[in-house]
């Protein structure tokens, strides 16, 4: 230490304060380096750092999930570690023209769709970094291709019946409805062609509304009573193919369901037994608790499914491919409706079947408890 008498102190007390400030400044600098370090490799989306000699920087974990490799490889030439083509030409352009690239590019190794971003950072005259962000849009894609799919789907139901329509009617006026079998006979194939649009209109705002209608609004029911109240309305279509219903849930047993969510599913359960069984056929609905689910059960004795399309009744649209099946109709939107509501009630559905035998539906409930707010059991 010098004297404060020292020609000498005050220069070297200049000195020891610049070296505190270096120390300041370098302490200061790792601090930042190491949150934006922290920050980049918690980032969702994959983070790769290029310096000017086309070698990795740094790589965030996201980006070595995307390449399913270790990508923080600080030095390595980023061209020896990439496996896709044309994300190495898109860095490249880069480097050539020093602007941002963007474009959306398939990982082919994985089959995952990314939105890609590299952007140009100049940080001086003479020094610059090349950033690659890869954004996984893969969700996104598959909704958009389902969205696509049901548009192009609900596009070709529609036409059916409105074509039908639209032919049987301008026939009528231009002259068969002056033929009485003719008009009775076209007259009755545009009803028929209306209920099926009919149908498929209602599938279609059911689906809409299960997206809109996410909340649970449950209510204690007697289900008995409950399925018996839906059972008249099926009275007609009973009556017309004499078909036997066996509700053999217990009269006492209630249960804690979405009241409307679950009507919906009871009803179409048990319209396709009804609908795809033969005349005197016999379906039966049943029940049973278990400590923490509970089951409703529609077996029936009618057409069965096969095997190879048991796994497929519940997509969108489709239909089993019988004759009788095709003589029926239906929208194929039923089942899959039936699907997305039991979902949205938290359960599952499975069925059993064999051709000729019958099919049987099972659904999954869990037990809900009594809301404090409700002040009795709802009937039907």
């Amino acid at each position: 230490m010098l004297a404060p008498t020292d020609r000498y102190y005050q220069l070297a007390q200049s000195i020891n304060q610049i070296q505190s400030l270096q120390r300041n400044l370098a302490k200061s600098f790792v601090t930042q380096q190491r949150g934006y370090f922290s920050l980049i490799e918690y980032l969702t989306i994959g983070v790769m750092v290029l310096d000017q000699d086309q070698k990795i920087y740094l790589s965030n974990h996201a980006m070595s999930e995307l390449m399913e490799r270790e990508m923080n490889l600080p030095g390595e030439i980023y061209a020896n570690e990439l496996r896709n083509y044309d994300l190495s030409r898109l860095i490249e352009k880069t480097y050539q023209t020093k602007k941002e690239q963007h474009a959306e590019i398939k990982l082919d190794f994985n089959n995952k769709i990314v939105d890609s971003h590299i952007v140009f950072v100049p940080v001086s005259h003479h020094h610059f970094l090349v950033m690659v962000l890869l954004y996984d849009i893969t969700e996104l894609k598959e909704i958009e291709q389902m969205q696509l799919d049901f548009v192009s789907n609900v596009s070709h139901e529609l036409k059916t019946p409105i074509t039908a329509i639209t032919g049987f009617s301008e026939t009528l006026l231009n002259g068969a409805a002056d033929d009485p079998t003719a008009l009775k006979e076209f007259l009755k194939i545009i009803h028929q062609e209306s209920q099926k649009l009919t149908a498929l209109v209602e599938d279609i705002l059911s689906l809409a509304r299960i997206s809109a209608n996410a909340e649970l609004k449950t209510d204690q029911i007697s289900l008995f009573p409950y399925l018996q109240e839906i059972i008249q309305t099926f009275k007609p279509e009973i009556d017309k193919k004499q078909i036997r219903i066996f509700n053999e849930v217990p009269p006492a047993f209630k249960i804690v369901v979405d009241y409307n969510k679950f009507r919906h599913v009871v009803n179409n359960l048990l319209q396709n037994a009804i609908k795809y069984n033969d005349p005197t056929g016999s379906v039966w609905l049943s029940s049973t608790q278990f400590s923490k689910t509970w089951e409703f059960k529609v077996r029936d004795n009618g057409w069965g499914i096969a095997n190879d399309q048991r796994e497929r009744i519940f997509e969108r649209f489709y239909r089993i491919d019988t004759s009788r099946s095709k003589q029926t109709g239906g929208t194929g939107l039923g089942l899959s409706v039936v699907k997305e509501y039991v979902a949205a009630m938290g359960g599952t559905i499975k069925v059993t079947s064999q051709v000729g035998v019958g099919s049987e539906f099972t659904v999954t409930l869990p037990l809900i408890q009594k809301r404090k707010q409700d002040s009795g059991v709802k009937q039907a």
